[in-house]
């Protein structure tokens, strides 16, 4: 978990889910889920 939101690989993309489970957003990459949460 990474500042309260997993990140995870599905099929060559990136998903990720805030505490509770819920989706936020998905990403090509790790990097930019990353910046997707941080930019939230």
């Amino acid at each position: 978990m990474l500042f309260g939101y997993d990140i995870i690989s599905v099929r060559g993309h990136y998903e990720v889910y805030d505490a509770e489970g819920s989706f936020v957003c998905s990403a090509d990459t790790r990097s930019e889920a990353i910046s997707e949460i941080l930019s939230a």
